[in-house]
């Protein structure tokens, strides 16, 4: 499994198509596949941290980290590579393929019952764009004690992982990292050194976790929401967009947001994940005078 020809002869044997609507376009080249593994490590000693793969398909990655990792399990949707799978990688007793949906599995029952031992977890994926979105956003709210994750993903999912407050790329997906940890682009991978060839470039980003939470929101779902309920009408200003959302009086929460942004004409790119955490305290504190009201007048 270390080159193009390899890669496309296993496909074969089992008469093996990639799927595009699952977005399978495999790594086919070993030495950007050792550059990842090696960089999942985030500088720690692999041979006692455990490395959650996301969708291994042919098993090119995989091996890489199955050489430096103690123990390797990756997760799978289609079933179709489980021949390919046992072969690739046959002779490998420290890894798992867990045949699934990543966005519907327990991660940290995963966590637990596959790497009791290990010191550390580390995720290492090559993720499909239509994926990236949710399956990054599972991981970082999943509160599972992940110590690094490395994604590939194509370049401008990767602009907007890693953008901050007030850029041009700035979204709901970065403004949820940007709680859980800091995200940086690492470098770019060419089309050509994938099969079959994708359309766009591809670009390993590395999220690291904070070792001080950027803010203590009262309630994480809470601030999750008011997140996704800001970038969901970005046109809309803040207050606009929240009132509706939540169905709360708009100049209540055109008060919250000037008294948290300074300006109730904000919009929501414009915020950091303190800010947003700060309105979501207030707006919860408003749910519960709402409800305590109701209780008293019943």
């Amino acid at each position: 499994m270390s080159n193009l020809i390899q890669i496309k002869k296993i496909l074969e044997k089992y008469d093996k198509n990639p799927k595009k609507s699952l977005g399978q376009n495999f790594l086919a080249n070993p030495e950007i596949s050792k550059k990842i593994a090696e960089m999942s490590l985030n500088g720690h000693a692999g041979d006692n941290c455990g490395a959650l793969e996301i969708g291994p398909g042919t098993g090119e990655l995989t091996l890489r980290l199955c050489d430096l990792y103690k123990k390797v399990a990756a997760i799978e949707l289609d079933t179709g590579f489980e021949p390919i799978l046992a072969e690739t990688l046959g002779g490998h007793g420290n890894v798992k393929v867990i045949f699934g949906d990543i966005l519907k599995l327990d991660l940290n029952e995963l966590a637990e019952n596959e790497f009791a031992g290990c010191g550390k977890i580390n995720i290492c994926a090559n993720l499909p764009y239509y994926i990236t979105t949710p399956a990054i956003l599972k991981l970082v709210k999943s509160g599972a004690n992940f110590s690094s994750i490395t994604v590939m993903v194509q370049k401008e999912a990767a602009d907007k992982l890693c953008s901050k407050a007030g850029e041009e790329n700035y979204n709901a997906a970065a403004a949820a990292i940007g709680y859980y940890g800091t995200a940086k682009k690492m470098f770019n991978v060419p089309k050509s050194d994938f099969y079959p060839i994708p359309k766009v470039l591809s670009t390993v980003v590395s999220i690291t976790p904070r070792a001080e939470p950027a803010a203590s929101p009262k309630s994480e779902a809470m601030m999750y929401r008011i997140i996704e309920a800001a970038f969901g009408q970005r046109r809309k200003t803040l207050a606009n967009a929240l009132s509706a959302s939540l169905c709360l009086d708009k100049q209540k929460i055109s008060d919250i947001v000037k008294l948290v942004a300074g300006n109730e004409s904000i919009r929501g790119e414009e915020l950091d994940t303190k800010a947003f955490s700060d309105i979501s305290d207030l707006v919860l504190d408003m749910f519960t005078s709402i409800n305590s009201i109701t209780i008293k007048k019943e």
